[in-house]
């Protein structure tokens, strides 16, 4: 049986614990799989059907099958010219594919995507079509607008393995679990005592180490801008509705209540917003952005927004200046702070003036 596998330290969660992420838990076809408990995301293996539908809908592949990868099932497509996904042949649901797997497959092997949808209706692990719609959906907006003749289809065809290809997996099923059942009996016989490890507490411990230096980048984007960056489409010119995109963003910061005070991409999970010219601007590289708004939600003068379109040749090719700032030392505090060309005192001093006043105020 595959087992479900989660990388606490990939989750948006563990750099923002109170980030509005939930999107595991939201696309799960089964209740109480996957739950928050004390902001972190929790598994309950006993209830899970390892559908794989939270793989393909992590936006940090934080999730993964035993058994089945991604990454592995593109390389097997392209380099076999395989077209067909089908939850009876290479995956355990079409929904544990995103959708720039599945551009990236179509733009690699120049063919249709087709997606065997013909088990969804009657399917036992829950009705999950809706979800792979979506996938496909948003694959084929982003093919139209790179205006290439390729589309992802939903075909009920129902595929079903031959006897041939029945017999040479059990086998190979056969063989694995053997080998599994010597390699355990032998490691046993050698380490008669290993001292218990409580792995919760190992975990709570851990997870308060600082995070925010270690980015991580999903498979799925690597695989994603590298086609798009060697295929011979000219990306000027073409824009994506942010609106319309699950995976990337394109932002714009008020520079005018922007205080320099790093939060955004100190925090951001990927390193897609990141400190410029000694810090003094901020840049914004959207190849890494994965739309999780961890910046959004974190800065304290609200200051990021989303901006409407995209353009694919910025997403792939550009890093953006978002914010420059001029730091100029308080007049009163002498701390450091972003000068916007007027106050040569800091918002902190500024606030607290303000408060002395309204105290007497209340004294007069």
């Amino acid at each position: 049986m595959t087992k479900l596998n989660f990388d606490i330290y990939a989750c948006v969660r563990t750099y923002y614990r109170y980030s509005s992420c939930q999107k595991c838990i939201d696309v799960c076809p089964k209740d109480e799989v996957l739950y928050i408990e004390n902001d972190k995301i929790k598994i309950n293996e006993e209830n899970c059907i390892h559908c794989g539908a939270c793989v393909g809908v992590c936006p940090t592949e934080s999730f993964s099958l035993k058994g089945f990868s991604p990454k592995e099932l593109f390389d097997n497509m392209v380099e076999n010219g395989e077209n067909l996904i089908s939850c009876k042949l290479n995956v355990p649901c079409a929904s544990s594919i995103d959708s720039q797997y599945l551009v990236s497959l179509a733009l690699k092997n120049e063919t249709d995507i087709i997606i065997d949808v013909g088990y969804c209706e009657t399917c036992e692990i829950g009705n999950l079509k809706e979800r792979i719609e979506q996938i496909a959906n948003e694959s084929n907006y982003i093919l139209e607008t790179l205006e290439v003749p390729q589309r992802v289809k939903l075909e009920s065809i129902k595929y079903e393995k031959s006897e041939e290809e029945k017999k040479k997996e059990d086998r190979r099923s056969f063989l694995k679990r053997f080998a599994k059942q010597t390699a355990g009996l032998a490691f046993w016989a050698m380490i008669p005592a290993i001292p218990e490890v409580n792995e919760e507490e190992n975990q709570e411990e851990d997870v308060y180490k600082n995070l925010v230096e270690e980015k991580v980048v999903p498979d799925k984007r690597v695989i994603f801008v590298k086609t798009l960056k060697e295929s011979d489409i000219d990306l000027k010119g073409k824009y994506l509705e942010v609106d319309k995109i699950s995976f990337t963003s394109e932002k714009w910061i008020d520079n005018k209540k922007c205080t320099n005070c790093y939060i955004c991409y100190h925090m951001c999970p990927t390193g897609a917003l990141k400190e410029g010219n000694e810090k003094l601007s901020i840049l914004f590289e959207p190849a890494l952005c994965i739309k999780c708004r961890i910046c959004h939600e974190m800065c304290p003068e609200d200051c990021l927004h989303l901006s409407e379109k995209l353009e694919l040749d910025t997403f792939v090719n550009k890093v953006e200046v978002l914010a420059e700032h001029v730091m100029i030392p308080c007049e009163e505090c002498m701390m450091p702070f972003s000068y916007k060309g007027d106050s040569t005192i800091c918002p902190r001093c500024r606030r607290l003036q303000d408060e002395i006043k309204d105290l007497l105020k209340i004294g007069d």
